[in-house]
């Protein structure tokens, strides 16, 4: 809840320092920087794959994998805008910062994680939620630098809010660290460094699955429709929809937020999904009217188009919510991540599709695709669940594995 608010004052704060016509393109940065990094989560759970079943190669690890497709992806995303040469666009600019702007982003991704499964591993709530609101104010102060610095471009201030958030992320695993223990320092040759490997791999599992931040196939849906956008729409209109995307994912990241303090934050602990479903209702019904009403506020009259695009994709993101909370409990249950990851990138596919058709009509239309393409892949998800489940098990009850090789009992629909 804590990270929810403070990304939302964050973005508050960057629609007030960038001029008007920068706002939306803010927006579309930090967008396409995620579906650009969309290779590197799947690279993290790879390497999550490769640690828990101890087939790595000698000389090579979970941490050194992860950097490498860091590197991947930070040369990918700066040959791409090479490639485009003089069409870049002047919030893009300078081409030079795209690299840095995408490592940082994926590093601070890295140690958040690994700080959110340390926490999670330990149960110990209070200090997540102070952590995950801490490490939230990385970009807040990243924009404040913005100001002395006279960055003006929104590639310039998203690259020093990563940068920041990466830095105070950092510095909170360290201090996690020396307040727990060795967990991240144990020597790293012969057993004990399959066991260090072992122990880095089960706390990004931790960070990942139960937090519900899941495998990189479902940012993979939520940035299609961005995709899409980029190449049938105007600046403008691609502005415009960024931040009724933006928007509406912020409303979600409050009952997200409250997955885990539903759960009790320990894995395989039982959890009511009638609870989590009413709670998700209260939020989309509250914030819906809320976001209309306070757009025009926050980000000007120019924007004010994103109005209707926000009235459908709030709800919309409400239901990919559900589809990704049940998409954690089928990934705990079972641990069929290719088939998870087939079901995402399907409905990413069918989604972008979708946009591409629509997205000439504007934003409204654009908007009305996404919620088909999030509303597909919850449905789908949902019933390769019901269809899997166990005969023995109680109606409406599913087993979650927990530490120990124990199960508990997980309410798997509502």
């Amino acid at each position: 809840m804590g990270g929810a608010v403070t990304a939302l004052l964050g973005s508050l704060l960057v629609a007030r320092l960038l001029a008007p016509t920068e706002r939306g393109h803010y927006a579309s940065i930090v967008v396409f920087l995620t579906l650009a990094l969309t290779c590197l989560e799947m690279g993290g759970e790879v390497g999550v794959l490769r640690g828990l079943g101890e087939t790595r190669k000698e000389g090579t690890s979970f941490s050194a994998g992860y950097l490498a497709w860091t590197l991947l992806a930070s040369a990918s995303v700066a040959a791409a805008a090479r490639a485009v040469g003089d069409w870049t666009p002047p919030w893009l600019q300078p081409l030079w910062l795209l690299a840095p702007c995408a490592t940082a982003a994926v590093y601070g991704g890295l140690v958040f994680r690994l700080t959110t499964g340390m926490l999670v591993s330990s149960g110990r709530l209070r200090r997540l939620i102070v952590t995950r609101t801490l490490g939230n104010c990385g970009p807040v102060l990243g924009c404040l630098l913005c100001v002395p610095l006279g960055f003006t471009s929104a590639l310039e201030v998203a690259t020093v809010s990563f940068v920041a958030q990466a830095v105070l992320n950092s510095v909170l695993l360290f201090r996690l660290e020396q307040a727990r223990g060795s967990l991240l320092h144990l020597a790293r040759h012969g057993r004990d460094r399959a066991a260090w490997r072992r122990s880095m791999a089960l706390i990004w599992c931790q960070g990942n699955v139960d937090l519900h931040v899941l495998n990189g196939s479902t940012y993979v849906l939520q940035r299609s429709d961005q995709m899409g956008l980029s190449v049938v729409g105007a600046d403008r209109t691609l502005g415009i929809y960024a931040i009724a995307t933006n928007v509406s994912e912020v409303v979600s990241y409050l009952p997200a937020a409250l997955f885990p303090l539903v759960s009790r934050g320990r894995p395989g602990h039982p959890v009511d999904l009638r609870r989590i479903l009413l709670l998700l209702a209260l939020c989309v019904g509250a914030c819906t009217p809320l976001a209309y009403f306070a757009l025009p506020l926050v980000y000007g009259e120019a924007y004010r188009a994103a109005q209707p695009a926000i009235l459908l994709l709030v709800p919309a993101t409400g239901v990919l919510a559900v589809g990704r909370l049940f998409q954690g409990v089928e990934l705990r249950d079972t641990g069929r991540r290719r088939t998870l990851a087939v079901i995402a990138v399907a409905a990413a596919a069918f989604e972008f599709t979708a946009v591409f058709l629509c997205g000439g009509a504007g934003p409204v239309a654009a908007a009305l695709a996404c919620a088909v393409g999030y509303t597909v892949f919850t449905v789908w998800i949902i019933l390769s669940r019901t269809t899997r489940r166990s005969p023995a098990a109680r109606p409406g009850v599913d087993a979650v594995p927990v530490q120990g090789g124990a199960s508990a009992r997980d309410t798997a629909d509502g």
